[in-house]
């Protein structure tokens, strides 16, 4: 279970009926003589949760680490670190990074290609415990379908597990007319609408925007994105309520960024940029308060404020034929 862990260390935690049934079939799928995967789950359930289940929301915003933001694809990011221009709120944020969307064009994928994704990470903590070790670093792959709806990592053995990717919204569903701020935002407030999640644990349900924000930092971390799309996402970013700039973001390779960051009930997450040109750099989550949770094997598990949930950098991206390519 340690290596699923860190696959899904990112995204939101599942019930703990749920983390159980994927155990059972991950050790299963482990001991297959051939690669598995996993089916994708039906139109009405979010990825990676068993049936009417949801996220606790919290660890990934989803991120895995994050990594296709203003990528155009086929990109290596450079480790220079550039003069950083403040910006005078998250709006102005909003509307230079849309600007520089368009710069960063890269290579189109066509349908059923993948985004492969290189990242830096600080890895989960050596206890297993619900956190990130900050003091380590580790190198991490992964692929993500261009429909949106597929997300793929190797085993240490190996073997390639294939499974849903939240909230299932590709490059061509948000590129449909018109691409508006407006416009994407109300597809992705659908489609998590049309998920119908279930949310564990005692604390208040995650607010829409709490959760549109989480969306939007998923899509934009998996998808390889027209540049029209980008700049409305990153507009659209600017507009959801609570959403602030972070000045002074540094990501896991120690690059100095400029951040959109929201702040819910028990997280903070920040989607760190280049503060000149505006690729995407990486993430960072922590908690802002204390909380009990059921992630690991103790279902009182105390999480404290200021525990690292995720510290990642983008090192390479591209669009490939399939999961397991480079």
């Amino acid at each position: 279970m340690s290596t699923i862990k860190d696959f899904r260390r990112d995204t939101p935690p599942m019930t703990a009926q749920a983390e159980s049934a994927a155990r059972n079939r991950l050790l299963a799928a482990a001991r297959e003589p051939g690669p598995h995967r996993h089916p994708r789950l039906g139109p009405r359930l979010g990825p990676r949760l068993g049936p009417r289940r949801g996220p606790r929301l919290g660890r990934r915003l989803v991120l895995a680490g994050a990594l296709a933001v203003a990528v155009g694809v086929a990109v290596v990011v450079p480790k220079d670190h550039p003069r950083a221009v403040p910006m005078a709120s998250v709006r102005d944020l909003g509307e230079r990074a849309a600007q520089a969307a368009y710069d960063h064009r890269g290579q189109v994928p066509g349908p059923g290609q993948w985004l492969y994704i290189k990242e830096l990470q600080a890895p989960r903590s050596a206890d297993g415990g619900y956190g990130v070790d900050l003091s380590r670093r580790e190198v991490r792959e992964q692929w993500n379908s261009v429909d949106g709806l597929q997300s793929a990592a190797l085993f240490p053995n190996g073997k390639l597990l294939v499974q849903g990717n939240h909230p299932g919204l590709g490059a061509d569903e948000l590129a449909r007319r018109p691409v508006t701020p407006e416009a994407v935002l109300a597809k992705i407030r659908q489609k998590l609408t049309d998920l119908h999640m279930v949310w564990g644990g005692t604390d208040a349900p995650p607010s829409m925007d709490e959760q549109l924000f989480q969306a939007v930092y998923q899509i934009m971390a998996t998808q390889a994105l027209p540049p029209e799309v980008r700049a409305a996402l990153f507009r659209g970013l600017a507009t959801i309520p609570g959403v602030t700039v972070n000045q002074n973001a540094v990501d896991a390779d120690g690059r100095q960024g400029v951040a959109f960051s929201y702040t819910g009930g028990w997280t903070r997450y920040d989607l760190i940029l280049d503060p000149v040109d505006f690729h995407f750099l990486g993430t960072y989550g922590v908690t802002v308060r204390d909380r009990m949770t059921d992630y690991t094997d103790d279902p009182n598990h105390l999480v404290k404020a200021g525990t690292p949930l995720t510290l990642t950098a983008l090192l390479e991206a591209k669009v490939v034929d399939g999961p397991g390519q480079r």
